[in-house]
């Protein structure tokens, strides 16, 4: 656990920070050839008139110019650095626009690229992470590690939430208080799918910077992006966890459902059963045939009435003996 550990510095939303014995802000042309670390923090803008100076490639700018926004959270490798991609969704609301946060990564600098951040969330945990990293013993992995992780840091709390309004669905099944069943879970259904697409894509990203293909990190502190990578997979498989919750509360919404049909079932057919000999005695006397027994007899309508009474309460009995009623 990294201890608070607050620092003074000035702030701007584009600037270049030096990490020695404090936290300075520098100009880009000091970072070349330089042993010290830094870390950045520039718009779009910004990097299309310095990212010839570092000689990143222009197919990185081309895909940080880019509005397709089904995009992977991807890194590439080249020989002096990586670059990488993220878009960051929103678990609390994930029909938001996800914020799109570039990085490059060299030797010496951290550079993230601010390209869509309506809430300030990139700023807000660059912040978050100079202001708690210990300068005295900050290493570049450490600080990626410290940034990657800002961007997870409230996911358990949206997922024990997401669990209670599952068990919260479960509970109105089982009291057969169930209202916008469906749409509820539909609306859960697609925030764990995004959710879990999300986090495997985060667990690749973390397994790319533990290769270190280009060599630019120090083997030692690769533990750093092996405990990004264990956070993230334990995330996506409670995230698993949740979804096979949800399966087994639609299964249980389904029996329910047999359950409540059934019984209804199982009334129409008694009451059928009941008034079948009704219906039969009715077909009878409505024949008028001339010699019927009872036709001209003075009470054979009341006697009739008391026959049907009587059928009625003995299928009655016999149901309720038999407990299908």
């Amino acid at each position: 656990m990294i201890k608070s550990h607050r620092v003074h510095y000035e702030r701007r939303e584009d600037m270049f920070y030096e990490i020695s014995n404090t936290v300075k802000p520098v100009g880009y042309r000091e970072i070349k050839n330089s042993e010290s670390i830094y870390v950045g923090i520039i718009t779009l803008k910004e990097l299309e008139e310095i990212y010839e100076f570092f000689d990143f490639s222009e197919s990185t700018l081309t895909t940080c110019r880019s509005e397709n926004k089904n995009m992977q959270n991807t890194i590439a490798v080249y020989d002096d650095y990586s670059f990488g991609i993220i878009n960051v969704i929103d678990s609390k609301d994930i029909h938001k626009s996800p914020d799109k946060v570039a990085f490059y990564i060299m030797s010496n600098l951290f550079l993230i690229v601010d390209i869509f951040d309506e809430d300030k969330s990139t700023i807000s945990a660059l912040d978050m992470v100079l202001a708690r990293t210990k300068q005295n013993k900050v290493t570049l992995e450490k600080i990626i590690y410290n940034f990657l992780s800002r961007l997870i840091f409230e996911e358990n709390i949206e997922i024990e939430n997401l669990e209670l309004k599952i068990s919260k669905l479960e509970k109105q099944v089982f009291s057969n208080e169930i209202k916008n069943f469906n749409d509820e879970l539909l609306l859960i259904q697609k925030k764990l799918s995004t959710m879990r697409n999300y986090y495997e894509q985060l667990v690749n990203i973390g397994e790319d910077l533990m290769e270190n293909e280009n060599d630019i990190f120090q083997d030692e502190n690769l533990r750093y992006f092996k405990m990004f990578t264990n956070r993230v997979d334990r995330l996506s498989n409670n995230i698993q966890m949740l979804r096979d919750y949800v399966s087994q509360v639609r299964e249980a919404y389904q029996a329910q459902m047999d359950y409540n049909i059934n019984n209804i079932m199982k009334v129409f057919t008694v009451v059928t059963t009941i008034f079948l000999p009704l219906t039969l005695i009715i077909g009878w006397y409505g024949m008028n045939f001339e010699f019927m027994p009872e036709i001209t007899w003075r009470y054979g309508y009341l006697g009739v009435v008391f026959l049907s009474i009587v059928v009625v309460i003995l299928c009655i009995i016999w149901f309720k003996k038999k407990k299908l009623m």
